[in-house]
């Protein structure tokens, strides 16, 4: 698909998209808006900016830039390269690897299957990286599932453990790249290593079958657990360096000292809370930028 395709993609699952010259932009969350598609870097002009706080109502925006002469204080995970293979993972996740292959089925998987297997894992892996619920709702789960089986270029691979789903991944090829869009797993059974199994069978696949020549995982979060970090490095990824982007509407500048304190505040009192830690940094990128350097 290309990234006309992918805006519709959005649009299909109920979130508001605009175009402007840069690139399209869909509401990620109610109000706040990121650059698509999400691994690449661009530099909209203020006035496209303005759009989005204004025809699209938006309260912040959210995209990845060319560092510039900036400080690169963002990454994304990529992988590229026609000989990937086993000799790319680090010597530790290379042992995880050959243990999740064997102990693992992979196989593609349908979107009326994962409508009604996935979102227990979903919701599973929320828990264990955020240590909040998902937003996503059931009902909302299924009708992604639904939107993604009528939309070419995207897929679902699944890794089994005695015909258990342990964990699943949603990628979409978007023009040469392959983007990883959801991975999400049973932490009962990630003793046999399926995110292992599963990862690398697909980033053999299409890096090696040549059906890609990049394979995207995805941003840096605002705040991740150090052993997401290392796992998708052991796994062969690279991180490309890029200036993180925050821009708030004006109508809401003179309330962000008040919800940076507050943010503050909850970060200290719920320190497993990824969230606060994460709203808190997006308030220092977007307002207090010498916060970060």
């Amino acid at each position: 698909m290309n990234v006309t395709d992918l805006s519709g993609f959005f649009r299909a699952l109920g979130h508001r998209v605009i175009e402007t010259k840069t690139c399209f932009w869909y509401a990620a969350r109610p109000l706040i808006f990121k650059s698509l598609p999400c691994h690449s870097l661009v530099s909209p002009a203020p006035g496209e900016l303005s759009t989005l706080f204004f025809r699209g109502a938006g309260l912040a925006v959210r995209y990845p830039s060319p560092p510039g002469d900036e400080i690169a204080d963002g990454g994304m995970y990529i992988c590229t390269g026609p000989n990937y293979g086993i000799q790319h993972l680090s010597a530790n996740v290379r042992s995880h690897t050959r243990r999740g292959l064997a102990r693992c089925k992979i196989a593609r998987i349908g979107f009326s299957e994962l409508a009604t297997r996935g979102y227990d894992l979903l919701a599973d892996t929320t828990m264990r990286q955020t240590g909040r619920r998902p937003a996503l709702k059931p009902s909302r789960w299924k009708q992604f599932c639904k939107v993604a089986a009528d939309t070419p270029d995207i897929e679902a691979w699944g890794a089994f453990v005695n015909d258990q789903l342990a964990t699943f991944i949603v990628g979409m090829q978007i023009d040469d790249c392959y983007y990883i869009h959801v991975q999400k797993s049973a932490s009962s059974l990630l003793k046999y290593y399926p995110n292992n199994a599963l990862l690398f069978t697909i980033l053999e696949a299409k890096l090696a079958g040549g059906a890609a020549s990049t394979v995207s995982h995805g941003q840096i979060a605002l705040a991740a657990r150090e052993g997401l970090y290392r796992f998708k490095r052991g796994m062969g990824f690279e991180i490309m360096p890029f200036k993180e982007k925050i821009a708030f509407n004006p109508v809401i500048r003179n309330g962000l000292p008040f919800a940076r304190a507050l943010a503050r505040h909850l970060k200290q009192r719920y320190p497993a809370n990824l969230f606060w830690t994460r709203v808190l940094r997006s308030i220092d990128l977007g307002f207090y930028p010498e916060f970060n350097n």
